[in-house]
């Protein structure tokens, strides 16, 4: 059968038709992606999919940035709003699987192979019956538990709300700058896309930045043009081993998936040592976490994969 996946995040809103076919890994058709400031909500966009698909199947599997909570899903990083009961008659659809998008992340991980992991730190393979962190950076920093002890189960998380702990004088410099501008520094508003925005303001970087215009800055860090921007994402990548070592412990996990395209596009830096340094610097688990397989996702679209995934396992 075909549906529509989509993977709604706080700056796009992804959409592919999926083929599922019983048991099999889930096909994607080609991927629309739209601008969420750009609609004014999720039936927006999915009336511009159509236009330009034609007639859509009466199923999807909707991924959002959003905790699965009451009735309205709020979104921490877009304007958008969704009516959690009704989405369904909007959208036009019978059957719908409704998950949060690291909840998707996580099914696309389950599945995948290790050709499609490749490693960052750590020995060996995701654990096949263990636990599982699924962390990525995008507009915020999603996270999720892959639970594969006894079958799959999906825990969806808002970790990246935890307290940012600087640890050492730059990151107590970005901790202060950060809370006295958001009332609180939680790891999200550190290891994320916008993060590093707020990353470069703290330690002196000038100019007119949000998170509209954060992609010239990641260019200008990566690309090594701004010496103040490279050394704002040193400082990213340091937090970012140190939040998902922390998370991993948190978690019970010997294993920890690191996925989207902000991961991909620093995949030199997460491989460096200050990633694994940070990450395995746990004191008296130390010996646990440099046992502990770190690895980064691959596939170009795990949210809607994962989407779709969810949905097979819950309509068969």
């Amino acid at each position: 059968m075909q549906i529509v996946a989509a993977d709604i995040g706080g700056t796009h809103a992804r959409f592919a038709l999926a083929e599922i076919a019983g048991a099999a890994r889930p096909k994607l058709g080609a991927m629309r992606k739209y601008r969420t400031r750009e609609y004014k909500g999720i039936g927006a966009a999915w009336a511009q999919f159509a236009r330009e698909c034609g007639p859509l199947p009466r199923a999807a599997a909707i991924a959002v940035a959003a905790p699965i909570e009451g009735d309205t899903l709020t979104f921490m990083n877009s304007d958008w709003r969704i009516d959690r009961h009704g989405l369904a008659a909007e959208l036009g659809v019978d059957r719908m699987t409704l998950l949060n998008d690291f909840g998707a992340v996580a099914h696309a991980v389950s599945i995948m192979p290790p050709e499609e992991l490749v490693p960052l730190c750590g020995p060996g393979d995701l654990p096949a019956e263990g636990v599982v962190s699924v962390i990525g950076p995008g507009t915020g920093l999603g996270v999720a538990i892959l639970d594969r002890r006894r079958g799959i189960e999906v825990i969806e998380t808002e970790a990246a709300h935890v307290g940012f702990c600087p640890l050492d004088a730059d990151e107590e410099t970005v901790a202060r700058s950060v809370a006295e501008r958001y009332g609180r520094a939680s790891v999200e508003r550190v290891v994320s896309g916008p993060g590093l925005i707020d990353i470069y303001r703290a330690l002196g970087g000038e100019g007119e930045w949000d998170a509209t215009n954060a992609g010239a800055l990641w260019e200008a860090a990566i690309e090594g043009r701004d010496s103040l921007a490279v050394r704002a994402l040193a400082l990213l990548v340091r937090s970012f081993g140190a939040a998902a070592g922390d998370i991993a412990l948190a978690h019970g996990a010997m294993g920890v998936a690191i996925t989207g395209s902000l991961a991909g596009r620093i995949a030199h830096l997460l491989r460096g040592p200050d990633f694994a340094a940070r990450f395995t610097a746990k004191g008296r688990y130390r010996e646990r976490m440099m046992r502990t397989p770190a690895r980064l996702v691959t596939y170009a679209e795990p949210g809607l994969l994962g989407a779709a995934i969810a949905f097979q396992r819950e309509f068969g």
